[in-house]
This record gives C-alpha cells, structure tokens and sequence, in this order.
C-alpha cells in the first residue's frame, strides 16, 4: 500500500529512514550499485522526497506500528446501537489506526480496498484499522464490541 513520506529519521547505526504518513518507518539506504537513493544523502535531495509515495508492506498486513498508542475509544456498541455510519464505508484519518475488540458474540469486518476482504471477529480475535482504507463492520446476530484509536505520538 502506496504511503507518502512524511519525513525522515537515522537509525542507530545512521541509516536514513523514511517516516510515511501511516506511523510507519522504512529504511531508505542507498546501497549502489543494488540500490541507488543518492536523494537520501542530501538534505536537499530528502526534502524533495517528502510527498513522494513508498510502498508499506505492513499496512498490506494490516500490522499497525509498534510505537502506535491508544489515544481514545468508541463507547461499548452492541448490535442494536451500531451508527449508521460504522456499516457504511468509512475511512480514518492518516495516521489513525483503529482496534476493533469483540467483547461478545460475532461481527463481520469488511476492508473495501485494495481488495475487498471480509473477517469473522469474535472474543478471541482482534482486527486493525490501516488509516484512510475504506471498511465498514456488520453485526453477525449478538454482539458487544468496541473501537480504540491509535496513533504514533508526535505523528
């Protein structure tokens, strides 16, 4: 999933890494002759980077960063309170991550893109929310589940 850089960082062994706009960091070496990122070697060149899109691997694997925290919750929904807005397509804002918990019975989460994929949640299991994907969930029978929003500080 394509991501825009949003700046950059070093690694501790001073590696440049880039910081896209899903909370994720991705190493950005330049490696000649197997990987050519002259750009990286100048602020420059880093500066004219920033927008530019790189694939994030771990927004494919709906695998939210590690330094993502909670910020803040839905309130507890059942299958009778689910907003209207929750079963029609929807997307977070970049950088936010969403947690879908299943306290009891059964939802069924759907990713609208890049592909249409669908999930049966129960007690046992957690989903993610990747920022700005579109989803939306439905209530498979009984269910009590709730939402936490995730963020990398100073994202």
């Amino acid at each position: 999933m394509d991501r825009p850089i949003t700046g950059f960082d070093r690694d501790e062994e001073g590696h440049w890494v880039a910081l896209l706009s899903c909370g994720h960091r991705q190493h950005v070496r330049h490696q000649p002759p197997f990987v050519d990122r002259a750009w990286t070697q100048s602020e420059d060149g880093r500066a004219e980077a920033l927008g530019q899109m790189l694939d994030c691997p771990l927004c494919d694997r709906m695998e939210p960063p590690e330094r993502a925290v909670r910020y803040k919750s839905t309130p507890i929904f059942t299958e009778l309170t689910i907003p209207k807005a929750l079963r029609r397509d929807h997307s977070t804002k970049p950088g936010v991550w969403g947690r879908i918990r299943v306290l009891e019975g059964n939802l069924l989460y759907e990713v609208m893109a890049p592909s249409i994929q669908s999930f049966t949640l129960d007690s046992t299991s957690t989903a993610f929310i990747v920022p700005e994907v579109p989803h939306r969930v439905e209530k498979i029978r009984r269910v009590i589940f709730q939402v936490d929003f995730l963020k990398v500080p100073d994202l």
